[in-house]
């Protein structure tokens, strides 16, 4: 709080410092800008002098005027809220040339430090009472700070876990977490088996590891997650140039595919391979007569249902013609595939084919790698 003095001497004091820096540019004269700057630096000391001393000029009998004087007044309490605030708009105009985020967090701390700032210059002109005071701030602020605390801390715990699991292999994740675990149940078996430890202890406890949690996860963000291999698809191989769909061989997509299939709406065919090695099929619906082979609308998803019976893991082929490669102009052939399926299991597949049969020479197909004698014939008209 600036007294009426202090306003006078502060104004005094700024205005010689500006004259003292004018009067040190335009002119040559070295005398006058140090004495200006003189003038300067004894208001600027006067003007200290009267902030401390609140314009204290009573004499010391004089009680009731002392009780009444501006020094009597309680100055405001030391508070945080006013630098987390600056700190706050500096991360946000860090924000505006960086990245979003660190904006995001800037707005959050502005909010935060502005809304706490506002709450406890509120409760301090509430009474004389300091305590008084205090307790106003805890009643209005607290309802809020505490789940707001709660979320955030929540939060924080859950991301720093989660960095540090993806950055440690899989392994490694199963071996910490399992130390953890440990070392959690340790201590809340010491502190139930133990009730009088002090709670500065506790809390000395929790903090180092709230904290030790906190630098891990942020260390491991910073170096980024471990690489973690996808599984692989028929689709995927065949797109990158992998002959799965003309080979009886198993790949990494084959491993833990599944052999069965649920109701599945609007079959359009299934297809069985038999112990002879030929391919049979049962079309959803009327059949064309004298058709040697299955027949399927275009530009529509066509669900197929292939049944092995053929006493070995075999996958069903589709072969679809061909293509120009992206970036060459050599064609080559376009395929779909199943994964390898176990004898006696059954597994879909889902086609969509957006041009006739008739477009390519020789037709569309189904085939099985290996077995030469499973071909059937695929119609799109």
């Amino acid at each position: 709080m600036f007294t009426t003095g202090s306003k006078f001497l502060v104004g005094a004091a700024v205005l010689a410092t500006l004259s003292a820096i004018a009067y040190g540019v335009t002119q040559d004269g070295i005398m006058g800008t140090v004495g200006l700057g003189s003038a300067a630096v004894a208001l600027w000391f006067l003007a200290g002098l009267n902030l401390y001393t609140r314009d204290n000029n009573y004499w010391a009998d004089e009680i009731a005027s002392i009780e009444q004087a501006p020094a009597a007044v309680p100055a405001p309490a030391n508070s945080v809220w006013p630098f987390a605030f600056a700190f706050g708009a500096a991360v946000l105009a860090v924000g505006l040339v960086t990245y979003q985020a660190v904006f995001i967090i800037g707005v959050v701390l502005l909010l935060v430090s502005g809304a706490e700032w506002t709450a406890e210059a509120w409760a301090q002109s509430a009474s004389a009472d300091t305590g008084h005071n205090a307790n106003v701030r805890d009643r209005i602020a607290n309802p809020l700070e505490f789940p707001l605390a709660a979320a955030i801390g929540i939060g924080v715990v859950v991301y720093a876990f989660s960095r540090v699991m993806l950055f440690l292999s899989k392994t490694n994740t199963v071996i910490a977490f399992a130390v953890l675990g440990s070392i959690v149940i340790a201590l809340a078996f010491f502190f139930a088996y133990r009730p009088r430890v002090p709670s500065k202890a506790a809390a000395v406890v929790i903090g180092v590891g709230a904290l030790g949690l906190i630098a891990g996860g942020a260390a491991a963000g910073l170096s980024g997650e471990r690489e973690i291999h996808p599984h692989e698809t028929t689709s995927g191989l065949n797109e990158e140039g992998v002959d799965i769909c003309t080979s009886p061989d198993e790949f990494e997509a084959d491993l833990k595919a599944s052999q069965s299939v649920s109701a599945t709406a609007a079959v359009a065919a299934t297809i069985t391979l038999g112990s002879d090695g030929e391919l049979s099929y049962d079309l959803n619906g009327p059949s064309a007569p004298g058709a040697v082979g299955i027949t399927l609308p275009r530009s529509n998803p066509n669900n197929i249902i292939f049944q092995n019976r053929s006493g070995e893991p075999r996958r069903l082929s589709a072969s679809l013609g061909t293509m120009v490669a992206e970036g060459s102009t050599n064609e080559v052939p376009v395929l779909m595939c199943t994964t390898l399926v176990d004898d006696g299991g059954a597994q879909n597949m889902t086609m969509r084919i957006d041009l006739p049969s008739i477009t390519t020479p020789g037709g569309y197909s189904f085939f099985v790698p290996g077995v030469e004698s499973a071909e059937l014939n695929l119609v799109v008209p």
